[in-house]
Order: structure tokens, then sequence, then C-alpha cells
């Protein structure tokens, strides 16, 4: 089977776009299914993160290439990375592909992490939601809407458990 992990988020993208083009009923709950049909196969996005306690402060940055491999020698504690709108809220970003996550590159780390991780991650204490592509499309999934995918996709696991 082909590896989609990131392949298939270009289908987020597109359900948000129709959603923020016409905000109808419809669109909302389309862009519903796209998000929990990717959290059911297991898709991932790329996400920054923050080196909580700086042990990258400790390396030359600069003289690393891409890909290239090292070694830490103390426990590094990461958290995702937020960005702020004009009012100052936090959002945990959300970006369907490399290219809106490089649009304004905001931390040295990033990793791979499961949609539904990061779904979850929009309902935590201090954020706001999450946006999507948020230095592109910018659409918003505050907590309440956000709780709805969550919430739905937490009954299909539990049901496919069961059976």
């Amino acid at each position: 089977m082909e590896d989609n992990r990131y392949e298939d988020n270009k289908y987020i993208k597109m359900a948000a776009e129709k959603f923020a083009k016409e905000r109808s009923k419809d669109n909302l709950f389309g862009m519903f299914d796209v998000l929990l049909k990717r959290m059911m196969d297991d898709g991932e996005v790329r996400t920054p993160m923050v080196d909580v306690n700086n042990v990258f402060g400790s390396f030359k940055l600069e003289d690393l290439d891409r890909g290239d491999t090292f070694t830490i020698d103390q426990e590094m504690r990461l958290r995702i990375d937020t960005v702020s709108n004009g009012n100052g809220n936090e959002w945990i970003p959300l970006y369907t592909n490399e290219d809106e996550m490089n649009a304004k590159p905001t931390t040295n780390v990033t990793i791979n992490l499961p949609i539904c991780k990061v779904l979850k991650a929009g309902l935590e204490d201090g954020v706001e939601g999450i946006v999507i592509n948020p230095f592109g499309l910018a659409l918003t999934m505050p907590k309440d809407v956000l709780k709805i995918v969550v919430d739905r996709y937490e009954e299909l696991q539990n049901s496919n458990k069961e059976e």
C-alpha cells in the first residue's frame, strides 16, 4: 500500500478552502469528514516544535545540513509550537504540506505527528484551537468546533475496538 501520510493532506487543504469560500453547513461537514478520514487513515503532518530546555542552543546548527545525523547526550523536551493572531491568542498550526509550513518558518525542529495528536493539542489549555495553514488560508477551528471532530474520531476508534 502506498504511504499517503502526507500526500492525502491535500484533501484537508481543498476542504478548508471550499469552506472558507462558502461557509455552509455542507462544506463544514465536508471538512469534518476529510479530517476524520485522514485521522482514521493514520495521516500525519509535519509539525514545528519548540526545544523547551534549549538543547539545540549548545549546537552550532549552521554547521549542520538537512538530514545530518547527530547525537544528543541530554534529555530533550519538545512541545508543539503555536502561532499568534493579532489579538495575542495562541493557535496550534496544522500545515497541510511542506510549502505551507515553510511559508514562514517558525522553529528549527519539525517532527511528524499523527493528525489526531495535533487536533487534540488544539483542545488543551492555553490555545484557542487549531489554524489550518496559518500563513496562507489561515482557517481557524476553535475548540468547540474542534471538539466535535475529536469526539467523533474517538467514537469511531472505540467502535472499531469493539468489533
